[in-house]
């Protein structure tokens, strides 16, 4: 089954878990709560609140598969003990953005939108503690490689037109013939990745 994911996807085939591929509903979700929210409270639209709940609920099960798979990973990714620190610190900022979304969503089933700046405040403390959560793993994936596997680069690709300039090439790859310290034939345009 790996192998057919991995001929399909190969991308996620190579990830030694999936916790990074599951955070990033509750990150957008929860904090899509917050916007509809928001919305819903001060332009007086009960539709927005709707979606703002649905968001919520929503982003409150990808806290859920994002919890247990980062649980999972910490067993299987290895990593040193300064890592391990923030990956426990991490962890539990996980933990309490799993928790209060869950008070949050049994809070609005049980008692409705009638409360919302209350509903909207422990919105913000969800999406702050979840920012501190989000930085946490992202230093340890961009500063120590947790999960990542090193690849040798075999050269260094320069994007600026100074490094057009040295090469004697244009944005197509030709090769720019010099008289003179000049370029002859229409200059390099700027591209896009």
């Amino acid at each position: 089954m790996n192998e057919l994911i991995a001929s399909i996807l190969p991308g996620l085939g190579e990830m030694a878990n999936i916790h990074p591929l599951l955070v990033h509903f509750p990150i957008a979700l929860l904090n899509g709560f917050v916007l509809m929210e928001l919305l819903g409270i001060f332009l007086k639209k009960e539709d927005m609140r709707i979606a703002a709940t649905w968001m919520l609920y929503l982003g409150t099960a990808g806290a859920a598969g994002a919890v247990v798979a980062g649980f999972i990973a910490s067993g299987d990714v290895p990593h040193s003990s300064e890592v391990h620190i923030i990956m426990t610190r991490h962890m539990y900022f996980g933990v309490a953005v799993l928790s209060l979304s869950l008070f949050l969503s049994l809070w609005r089933i049980t008692r409705g939108t009638r409360q919302g700046i209350l509903h909207l405040l422990a919105g913000m403390i969800i999406a702050v503690t979840m920012t501190f959560g989000a930085d946490l793993g992202g230093l340890m994936v961009y500063k120590y490689g947790v999960a990542v596997k090193a690849v040798p680069q075999p050269e260094v690709h320069d994007h600026s037109m100074k490094g057009l300039e040295m090469n004697n090439m244009d944005m197509n790859g030709n090769t720019i013939e010099k008289e003179g310290g000049h370029h002859h034939g229409d200059a390099p345009m700027p591209h896009d990745h």
